[in-house]
């Protein structure tokens, strides 16, 4: 209180004159660069105080004052206090300050007989503006607001039922789950405004302290069908607490109080009574009129149709529930028998993520494979984080998932400044469901959905998701199993290299796709005399540290034997060349530890070149042998060109 009237007593000083100076100069950049830094601060304030928009308010004014007041050059520091107060502040505050500042200088520059219009009047049009601008930019943020509740709220009141059936029970027993029903509730609340002969008759879903228009019939043109009453007070917040329906005879409070009018109305009674479903208030029903009362025997008729809504509520969601089961567990097997007939993981994950799209809406969906040694993610497939994009296991809702091997909710992201999977990733989704992918003891991975409304998900998706997730899991582990297999039908079981099959396919698809390449055949030198000297062991190693070597210049493969073939795509003759040449060098200064013994050893190479020495698979590999077997005829450890044997 001392702070306001502090307020209102420096608003008639300065109000009066007796501030207003016009201080040098140098004054002038001092009280700029004051200005600046309390704007700052101001603006980086999380807290809403009116105090602190009061104070930076009457900081500005001070300083306008001091340096001149309407004939001062720092009057355009009103433009930035009237965006941040009107960005920071509500409207109410804003327009007060506003208010405030322009009176505070009009009297001032009357009292000093320094009144000038033109910056009055920018003063008080920018002022205008950036308040109707604001106050529309809130609105559409309320309406935005208020839309994303109402069908949040409505997708949750007639959303499959979270309870077990048998929990549900009527005087003559369980309520039936009859197929053809979808939305009796509806009707219902038709009939019963005719029944009551009403003005209005409304139904409404609770959605935290907030109540949502569900249907509402109204002889009323100021009806808003898209009303979302805020329910911490007031008559629907007394029926919900007490769970207790509400006659009022002689209605005498404002219209405005039933939250459901746009307008002044007259009403002469109302009616409000909570629809509860297994013990908890879901909704409430309101009805009113304009011309009668309502009796005793009204209200008693009326709570038996709250009653009678609460059960056919549940009978809905039943039956909504029922309906789901049926289309996912569809769904589920549709999907394990297509994933059965994959191989490929890229088209598993794909398959995957189409069915999510299918039955289970949602904006985002996301797959990543997960490495616990090395505690790191990595997506493979999303619909909005790029492939590979990897991310630590100690980050996020996916690392958690990971970690503790359990699914889990989030209905909204905002609370808390919740992470997904990597903190510089910022996903504008607000729910969120994960649940890891495994087989037995052995995590690949996991999958999550996001979506940007509310409460999107709940336990039934989770189960499914368990579901889906095991069947991704026995296809995932099945394509690991191709993989190796398939791998190890194109390895050298010694050398790990390309075995020769596998390298005459190679060889073909480079051919077909590079401009040019370079196919290096290599021999042992004398590799039976390294046999029968140190045995065949040793002629192993010498296979495998050779293997290791040419591993390293390209696409190495065994050719057969001791002799083994080098594929270089997109490779000049001088840079192969080259390349050939220090390999050679290398082994040179290289010996193979056998037992005690230290083997050294040469080869003999022959290259040629696509498409300069050949236009054929076959051709280039007749040319790189000849050159190869002329290496050997002329003595071996040495290169031959194959080019060279054409100019001979």
């Amino acid at each position: 209180m001392i702070f306001y009237i502090a307020g209102v007593i420096y608003g008639v000083v300065s109000g009066s004159g007796v501030l207003n100076r016009g201080l040098s100069v140098p004054y002038t950049y001092l009280f700029l660069f004051a200005l600046a830094a309390i704007y700052l601060i101001y603006l980086f304030i999380k807290k809403r105080d009116p105090r602190y928009t009061i104070a930076v308010a009457v900081a500005t004014n001070l300083v306008i004052q001091l340096s001149g007041g309407m004939t001062s050059p720092l009057l355009l520091g009103y433009l930035p206090l009237f965006l941040i107060v009107a960005f920071k502040d509500v409207p109410r505050d804003y327009w007060i300050v506003s208010v405030a500042l322009i009176v505070i200088e009009l009297s001032s520059g009357i009292v000093t007989r320094s009144l000038n219009i033109l910056p009055l009047a920018f003063m008080f049009l920018t002022a205008f503006i950036i308040g109707y601008i604001f106050e529309v930019l809130r609105g559409k943020e309320v309406r935005i607001s208020r839309a994303l509740s109402r069908y949040e709220a409505v997708e949750q009141f007639f959303a499959p039922s979270a309870f077990e059936s048998d929990r549900v029970r009527t005087a003559v027993g369980e309520i039936d789950r009859h197929k053809g029903i979808e939305r009796p509730l509806l009707y219902f609340v038709k009939f019963l405004h005719h029944l009551f002969d009403a003005h209005t008759t409304a139904i409404f879903a609770c959605s935290d302290n907030a109540l949502v228009l569900v249907q509402g019939f109204s002889h009323s043109e100021l009806f808003s069908r898209d009303c979302v009453i805020q329910a911490q007070t007031g008559l629907f917040r007394q029926v919900i607490t007490d769970r207790k329906s509400l006659l009022i005879k002689e209605y005498m409070q404002n219209p405005d109080e039933l939250g459901y009018y746009r307008g002044e109305v007259m009403i002469k009674s109302v009616i409000i009574a909570p629809i509860v479903l297994i013990d908890n208030v879901v909704g409430v029903l309101a009805i009113d009129r304009k011309s009668s009362s309502f009796e005793e025997r009204d209200k008693a008729l009326f709570d038996e149709a709250a009653n009678t809504a609460g059960f056919m509520l549940a009978m809905l969601k039943l039956y909504e529930k029922a309906k789901y089961d049926v289309q996912h567990l569809s769904s589920i097997a549709e999907l394990a028998e297509k994933l059965h007939k994959r191989l490929d993981l890229k088209e598993i994950l794909s398959d995957t993520i189409n069915a999510f799209k299918h039955f289970m809406p949602c904006d985002d969906i996301s797959i990543a494979s997960v490495d616990e040694v090395n505690n790191f993610g990595r997506v493979i497939v999303s619909t909005y984080v790029p492939e590979n994009t990897t991310f630590s296991l100690n980050d996020g809702l996916v690392g958690f998932v990971a970690r503790h091997r359990n699914s889990i909710i989030k209905d909204d992201l905002n609370k808390g400044n919740l992470v997904v999977f990597r903190r510089d990733v910022k996903t504008s989704n607000a729910s969120f469901v994960g649940v890891p992918i495994q087989q037995d003891d052995e995590l690949l991975g996991v999958v999550w959905l996001e979506d940007h409304q509310r409460r999107k998900f709940n336990d039934d998706d989770v189960r499914i998701l368990n579901i889906l997730s095991y069947q991704l899991s026995l296809a995932w582990q099945r394509a690991i199993l191709y993989d190796k297999v398939k791998e190890l039908s194109i390895r050298d079981g010694l050398t790990d290299l390309y075995n020769h099959r596998h390298f005459q396919e190679i060889l073909e698809a480079q051919i077909s796709e590079v401009n040019e390449l370079v196919l290096i055949l290599l021999d042992i030198d004398h590799f039976k005399k390294i046999n029968d000297t140190y045995g065949h062991q040793a002629g192993d190693r010498v296979l495998k540290f050779l293997g290791r070597l040419i591993s390293q210049v390209g696409i190495a493969a065994r050719y057969g034997g001791e002799e083994f073939a080098v594929i270089m795509p997109k490779c000049s003759l001088k840079k192969a060349m080259d390349k050939a040449v220090r390999m050679k060098d290398q082994l040179l200064k290289s010996e193979v530890a056998c037992d005690h013994a230290k083997i050294k050893f040469t080869v003999s190479m022959g290259i040629a070149h696509y498409p300069n020495d050949a236009r054929t698979r076959v051709e280039l590999i007749e040319k790189a042998d000849r050159a190869l077997y002329q290496a050997k005829e002329m003595g071996r450890d040495r290169i031959i060109i194959a080019q060279t044997l054409a100019n001979q």
